[in-house]
């Protein structure tokens, strides 16, 4: 029984790993436009499509364009949680922890995986801070999908600094941006050390 245990929170972690890499992989064929016919390409969209289109259903229109990163996000939390949640169960069904215990664990990979999802997501910002500052040193095309992309992503967090930051000759807001998030990073990184180390299956 823990064996099968094992194995099947084994398996489920195999499998969202692989479902987040479909959804980062049809993030990227949609940047490029890539072919809709193409066997690969229908594959990995009729995969991850119905996920952005409910997960766009439950968001405020203002968030609508982020679903696919919403969705992400939700597939790697199932990834990092419930794994752990069917050990956790399954150490119980076999008698290896008590109930209350398997409870406190479940909820400390609850906020584990909520806080690795924060952690990602200020990671990308500051990946998307720091890209940004490259392009405005450089001027590329408004017009590449790509630079449009980015620009769309990062328009939210680099507008408001704009507002507040002195002009210059150089835009300064993505690098305070990269520092904000940068440290921001460091404190949850932080926050998540003691609760990794109260797991205990």
């Amino acid at each position: 029984m823990t064996e099968y245990i094992l194995n099947l929170a084994s398996l489920t972690g195999w499998v969202l790993k692989i479902y987040s890499w479909m959804h980062i992989a049809a993030f990227v064929l949609s940047w490029i436009n890539a072919d809709q016919n193409n066997a690969i390409v229908s594959l990995i969209n009729r995969s991850t499509m119905p996920l952005w289109n409910w997960v766009g259903q439950k968001l405020p229109n203002k968030f609508v364009p982020f679903a696919p990163i919403f969705a992400l996000m939700l597939v790697i939390f199932g990834e990092i949680t419930a794994p752990g949640v069917i050990r956790s169960l399954g150490a119980t069904v076999g008698g290896t922890i008590g109930v209350e215990i398997a409870l406190k664990n479940i909820v400390f990979y609850l906020v584990y995986g909520g806080l690795y999802i924060i952690s990602n997501i200020i990671g990308f910002v500051f990946f998307l801070s720091v890209v940004w500052f490259v392009f405005t040193l450089v001027n590329p095309p408004l017009n590449n999908p790509i630079i449009r992309s980015i620009m769309f992503l990062i328009d939210p967090f680099i507008t408001p600094l704009q507002r507040v930051l002195p002009r210059a000759k150089i835009d300064l807001s993505p690098l305070v941006l990269a520092l904000i998030t940068f440290f921001l990073r460091e404190i949850v990184g932080k926050m998540m050390i003691p609760i990794q180390a109260g797991l205990v299956v």
